[in-house]
């Protein structure tokens, strides 16, 4: 085994593991069947380490390797909500192009939230976060469930405002 290629194949690994995680999830609303879905891609993806070419491409390597598995996914559960080849296809295909732009806008996000004061940034986590429901998080804040949703919507108006004011200075950069 090639220890230098096998570090570099698992520091490309970490470092985009989110990326291929999102794109599943993409395709897959479901978190806990789209998590599945990334462990077995995961799975897959150290298997055959070995294939990987370091001049291709990682996310766009391992979306393919994760788009397989989601296709296996809507064939062996067929139902109301299932995807066909050919949809699936289209959309995987239109979310790798955008995956650049994404990742850049996820990224100016990550740089607004950290912008905001600590207690909207832990209500934002908490209000979508996977735990609890609104009311939940609602009752916790001492507000009523409609007072959350106008705060929530003021701050996304507001790291909505960030992003795109960030990502215009970088583009004029």
């Amino acid at each position: 085994m090639d220890r230098k290629r096998h570090a570099q194949f698992a520091e490309l690994f970490v470092r985009n593991q989110n990326r291929v995680y999102r794109y599943i999830l993409s395709l897959i609303p479901d978190r806990v069947q789209a998590e599945d879905l990334f462990q077995q891609t995961s799975l897959t993806l150290w298997e055959t380490w070995e294939r990987y070419d370091p001049g291709q491409d990682f996310v766009r390597w391992a979306c393919g390797i994760a788009h397989n598995h989601v296709r296996n996914h809507f064939r062996k559960r067929p139902g109301p909500l299932a995807l066909s080849d050919d949809v699936l296809d289209r959309l995987g295909r239109r979310r790798l192009e955008q995956d650049g732009v994404l990742e850049d806008r996820r990224r100016l996000l990550e740089s607004c939230l950290a912008e905001l004061p600590e207690r909207h940034r832990l209500l934002i986590d908490r209000a979508y976060g996977a735990f609890g429901t609104m009311d939940d998080v609602a009752r916790e804040e001492g507000r009523t469930p409609n007072a959350l949703y106008k705060l929530l919507r003021r701050l996304r108006a507001v790291l909505h405002e960030c992003v795109g004011r960030k990502l215009a200075l970088e583009r004029q950069a």
